[in-house]
């Protein structure tokens, strides 16, 4: 008859605990973290201007996307500048603040920005604020 005692000291000798479920949670954050930090990045490409002075606040409602090229964004849907007075004052109909955040591309003409923050004021705007990047 064949005996295995070898094989049978090598297995009891190697006493430890099981690191397989360690390893499986270690993995499923590291997926989580990874995804949960595309997400929460901006989906529009806009260069947004830099600032040492940012402050961080809630999500805001209501958003004004403005382009370099000259197309503007509400709510992440396509708007003109004609429109957008009306658009907006849907918007506070249904949006719980009347708080709008601009996010302008760095190419961006400041008299064009000016614009758009008066469209907001006039259309029932009590706050506006800018969207900017933390400069590192």
């Amino acid at each position: 008859m064949i005996e295995f005692k070898e094989f049978e000291e090598s297995l009891t000798s190697e006493v430890g605990p099981d690191l397989t479920p360690m390893i499986d949670m270690m993995f499923l954050l590291l997926l989580f973290f990874l995804l949960t930090s595309f997400l929460a990045r901006p989906s529009i490409p806009v260069t947004l201007p830099e600032t040492e002075t940012a402050e961080v606040h809630e999500q805001p409602e209501i958003t004004i996307t403005l382009f370099k090229d000259g197309r503007i964004l509400l709510d992440n849907e396509p708007v003109s500048e004609r429109s957008l007075f009306r658009k907006l004052q849907r918007a506070y109909t249904v949006s719980r603040s009347r708080e709008v955040v601009i996010q302008a591309d760095r190419g961006v003409v400041f008299d064009r920005v000016i614009r758009i923050m008066d469209i907001s004021k006039k259309s029932g705007a009590e706050s506006i604020s800018f969207l900017v990047e933390q400069k590192q």
